[in-house]
């Protein structure tokens, strides 16, 4: 059997759980936690191959830069996998009973990931465009396994919900079912999208739709493009910051933090809800999101489903705090590093974002300001750092604190708070106090990716090794001598 510690942890994965089960019987190799990390490892060459495909410092210097479809379907590649990782995370730790979920979302990890990453090497044609969309179907195939996912990922929750089993009355296993939920309404949203922009108005309903919402098809598709970008982005980091609460703490009956992490968690829930309300809203109508506490004739404001999304975020942050002191003294680094990378993304995403927002009249908004270098910069800096590195960070401290045996957990863990420090504080430089490519911001940043990309190796390497010939005793016994 698998260990736990006063908190709730798990130690180490003995040989008897879900996760080292084989998904087919037939294939005794092929576990969950083989998959994960078999996913992980061939992310992380994918995201090297990034650099030969755009260097963001060089590529997006203008807030108002046209958007490159290649690079876009090319980060599609990276996060599918990241997202499937994460819903696998989910069946293990809230350990879902439904086992046909324990069939599909395995094999769904694998061939999303697969499907989405391969396509986006070739992907660099426009739907509606001339040219080769092999590439585009490939990943529109990987976009489907996806869907697949989230909809056993949502029935297991509902059996599991249905059944009263244990824990399925807590609220972290609410916040992670309608995350859940979210991301496919995203992800249907998105998949709208696509079509327009492959078929136009075709089948005639779709331009019928329009015409009834009193817009264009074209604006029709942009609304739906932008609600599910931002609307999966949060919703994947609300799923991601649920699981990592239940893992940490939520098995405990009581502690003194049980009521952080409760409000924490009902905050994210009410942000998740509200949020998917307004985004869905937009996405299919001509309404406007409405700009709160505006001023200067309404050039500076702040947009409602940022507050939306950033309630959403803060609780999430509590609740990963509340999850991590309540381990009475039993110093947790891969807990520490998730807080600490969630931290961070409220410091950049929220913060910032926030002040940037609140003060349009000089940063501009990518016009001529005496900010605008900086709102440029910004615009990419939070999406791929704050928005989806930290948010990744949790995942893969996660994978640590689950996989990893106690006596390796802290070298990537240490790497992961450096790192994203580093980064954070070059970030930082970067945008408010020297904005030249290749300055001191510049190279500040890209050190502490450098050493967050050594956590997420030293993750994989260590969870490896963790894999090799061992009992359950042996392992159980490393859990229960662990400090």
């Amino acid at each position: 059997m698998e260990t736990e510690d006063g908190g709730g942890e798990r130690r180490a994965t003995a040989a008897g759980s879900r996760d080292e089960q084989p998904v087919i019987r037939r294939l005794p190799w092929l576990t969950p936690r083989r998959i994960i990390f078999g996913t992980l490892a061939w992310l992380g060459l994918f995201t090297v191959g990034s650099i030969g495909v755009a260097n963001p410092f060089e590529d997006e210097k203008s807030a108002t830069a046209a958007i490159n479809y290649w690079h876009v379907m090319y980060l599609h590649g990276m996060l599918i996998g990241m997202v499937g990782v994460t819903i696998l995370l989910a069946l293990a730790v809230f350990e879902l009973s439904w086992r046909h979920a324990w069939v599909l979302v395995p094999l769904g990890v694998a061939a999303a990931t697969l499907l989405a990453t391969i396509g986006g090497i070739f992907d660099r044609n426009i739907p509606g465009s001339t040219g080769d969309r092999v590439a585009t179907w490939v990943q529109i195939l990987s976009f489907f396994t996806l869907d697949e996912m989230l909809v056993v990922i949502g029935l297991a929750f509902f059996i599991d919900w249905r059944a009263r089993r244990p824990g399925s009355r807590r609220i972290s296993f609410a916040v992670a079912w309608i995350a859940s939920i979210s991301m496919l309404i995203a992800a249907i949203m998105g998949h709208l999208a696509g079509w327009i922009l492959e078929f136009g108005d075709r089948p005639a309903f779709i331009g019928t739709y329009a015409r009834f919402a009193g817009e264009s098809v074209t604006a029709l598709e942009g609304n739906l493009v932008t609600s599910h970008s931002h609307e999966m982005t949060v919703a994947f980091m609300v799923l991601a910051a649920a699981v990592s609460v239940r893992h940490y703490a939520e098995r405990s009956q009581a502690d003194r933090c049980a009521r952080l992490r409760s409000a924490g968690l009902w905050l994210a829930l009410l942000g998740t809800l509200a949020f998917t309300g307004v985004y869905v809203w937009a996405g299919f109508t001509t309404w406007a999101i409405p700009t709160l506490f505006p001023s200067h004739n309404g050039v500076n404001g702040l947009a409602m489903d940022d507050l939306l999304t950033g309630v959403a975020m803060i609780g999430c942050l509590l609740a990963l705090a509340g999850a991590f002191l309540a381990r009475a003294g039993k110093f947790n680094l891969p807990a520490l590093a998730a807080v600490w990378g969630w931290f961070l993304t409220i410091l950049l995403v929220v913060a910032t974002g926030y002040w940037i927002e609140l003060h349009e009249t000089h940063y501009g908004a990518g016009k001529p300001a005496p900010g605008a270098a900086s709102d440029a910069l910004f615009t990419w800096f939070h999406q791929d750092v704050g928005l989806f590195l930290f948010p990744c960070m949790t995942v893969v401290m996660l994978v640590t604190a689950r996989y990893v045996l106690p006596k390796h957990q802290w070298r990537p863990s240490l790497l992961a708070v450096v790192g994203s420090s580093v980064l954070f504080a070059g970030g930082m430089v970067y945008l408010f106090i020297d904005h030249a490519l290749y300055g001191s911001g510049y190279l500040l940043s890209t050190a502490g990716l450098v050493v967050v990309g050594g956590s997420f190796l030293g993750t994989i390497w260590w969870g490896l090794a963790s894999q090799r010939p061992a009992t359950a005793a042996s392992i159980a016994v490393q859990g229960m001598h662990a400090p």
